[in-house]
């Protein structure tokens, strides 16, 4: 069990530092144009990613286990550290169509609301599993 727990969360490292490395090459190729500083975005996605990547599982264990203070402690850092890059996008754009804008916050909710959703799915399947109601 130790051991499969280890494989997911390195796994789930490798994609969240994976999926930084295309927002920014994407970040590159759309928003530089604006006066977007890819150097200061790569920084804060670099820095956030792990971040993240920590806060989000610590966050799932703590809901497994019901631990409301800890869930909601992680909670707000995964919050922080996965929205600091696309703040960093909207604050610093500098003549960004409104649509960038829509876009940025529509990608932002979509994916907020979808980790919420999936965590929630998970936490009460495998609450149920371990009292026997599945």
């Amino acid at each position: 069990m130790f051991q499969e727990r280890f494989y997911v969360q390195k796994a789930w490292f490798g994609l969240i530092i994976l999926w930084s490395f295309v927002r920014i090459a994407t970040a590159e190729l759309y928003f530089s144009k604006y006066g977007i500083d890819i150097w200061i975005f790569a920084v804060i996605e670099i820095v956030s990613s792990p971040i993240l990547a920590r806060a989000s599982s610590r966050m799932a264990v703590a809901l497994k286990y019901h631990e409301i203070r800890q869930s909601v402690l992680w909670g707000g850092l995964t919050m922080v550290s996965f929205s600091a890059p696309d703040v960093y996008l909207l604050t610093a754009g500098r003549g960004l169509p409104w649509m960038a804008y829509g876009l940025v916050l529509l990608l932002m909710t979509v994916a907020g609301t979808t980790s919420v959703i999936k965590l929630r799915q998970k936490v009460s399947v495998e609450a149920a599993l371990n009292c026997g109601e599945v």
